[in-house]
């Protein structure tokens, strides 16, 4: 059974755990409608030998739980903004996400972590022009939210034809 990414990291996932309550805290104290959706795996897709490509970007698996708090937040929002702070060690990139609808007043936090050996066929589609999307779902993935990023710079490490 291959181990889980986060099994060895050092206080790092914390740390954007951390971020993202802060952040979402900050938004609250603003009287806008938060969700934090902290991710049970994430997988930059698509995959090595995936053969459709469903969507280009990150699949969150998030619990039925936060999913049902997170469908709800973002009907009939229009989220037209995000930001992301990003941290690349031990051959991880960890992101806080910050997904805004700034007129509705709804935003969604997301601490994230994908594994660069994983990258390869994300990286060559979106070189290649394709859109970055994040993708959050439950166990069930024909469910699911997707937020679109038109820039995806901020989703990949910096220096990336370095790693």
């Amino acid at each position: 059974m291959e181990e889980h990414p986060l099994s060895e990291s050092s206080n790092t996932w914390d740390t954007v755990v951390e971020e993202c309550e802060s952040i979402a805290d900050d938004y609250r104290e603003r009287g806008w409608r938060v969700v934090v959706a902290t991710p049970g795996d994430v997988v930059p897709v698509p995959q090595p030998g995936d053969s459709t490509v469903d969507h280009v970007g990150l699949d969150i698996v998030v619990g039925d739980d936060v999913y049902a708090e997170l469908e709800s937040a973002v009907e009939g929002a229009s989220f037209d903004e995000y930001e992301a702070f990003r941290a690349v060690t031990g051959g991880l990139v960890y992101l806080t996400l910050v997904v805004r609808a700034t007129d509705d007043e709804v935003a969604v936090c997301l601490p994230v972590y994908y594994r660069l050996a994983e990258t390869e066929r994300m990286f060559s589609l979106v070189d290649d022009g394709e859109t970055m999307k994040t993708k959050v779902h439950p166990l069930d993935p024909e469910q699911g939210v997707e937020f679109v990023h038109d820039d995806p710079e901020p989703l990949l490490p910096p220096n990336r034809e370095a790693e």
